[in-house]
């Protein structure tokens, strides 16, 4: 499960690397230590098709579907989607069927250790910007309001990631872009494609400060080395 990311990129490199026009509703702000949220207030950039080409969003991390009918509080946890069940939970099959995004990133972190000692360990591949194999939906609020939200697909993890975690967020190839944007595309097919291509990604970890253990924490000492030497695989 990836509860946790950073996107410290500039937005102007965001627009260049994902080739996407801006049309966020609010000032965003590069982070370090992004946690799932379903309220407002929270919202992340993700990068969605429109019929003018890629376009930059602003949503809530944790996948709202449209058809929701209750109070938010009672959602499933939604901000990650196995990939091995979203053609069957309707929670995400249809925005598999239709609506995929990418969220960009430059790090994430998985945990081990017992309930309230978890040690951090961030995952980056150079700190440089990279995209995440994501699902996003529109909602209509009882109030009216439409909200867009976004979950990021996991999966199983290569050799490297999966001496810290079972499960790692599924990193999308640039040359992959554009077939899982598209509506035309065969989405398993690309599914299945981008889960044998990522086991062999130049994935970095290292341990990292538990400063970002607490989600109110928000700065770049949450992806700095425990040691002075990282790299511990």
């Amino acid at each position: 499960m990836c509860g946790r990311y950073s996107n410290n990129g500039e937005f102007s490199n965001i627009k260049v690397m994902f080739g996407a026009k801006d049309e966020l509703f609010r000032e965003w702000t590069p982070a370090f230590n992004i946690a799932p949220s379903h309220g407002p207030g929270y919202e992340q950039v993700i990068v969605v098709p429109s019929a003018e080409g890629r376009v930059a969003r602003l949503a809530r991390w944790w996948l709202i579907p449209g058809w929701w009918n209750k109070p938010l509080k009672q959602l499933p946890t939604a901000f990650n989607a196995r990939a091995e069940d979203i053609t069957e939970k309707p929670m995400f099959r249809d925005a598999f069927a239709r609506s995929r995004c990418l969220v960009p990133a430059t790090g994430w972190r998985e945990y081990t250790g017992p309930a309230g000692h978890k040690q951090p360990h961030h995952f980056h591949f150079g700190h440089q910007l990279f995209a995440f194999a994501g699902l996003w939906s529109k909602w209509t609020s009882p109030e009216g309001e439409a909200i867009e939200s976004f979950t990021i697909i996991t999966t199983e993890p290569g050799e490297k990631s999966a001496a810290v975690h079972d499960r790692t967020p599924l990193t999308l190839l640039p040359e992959h872009y554009d077939a899982w944007l598209s509506r035309d595309a065969e989405p398993l097919e690309i599914l299945e494609i981008a889960q044998k291509q990522h086991l062999g990604l130049p994935v970095e970890i290292y341990e990292s400060d538990p400063l970002g253990n607490s989600t109110r924490f928000e700065g770049p000492e949450v992806i700095r080395p425990l040691r002075a030497q990282p790299g511990l695989f």
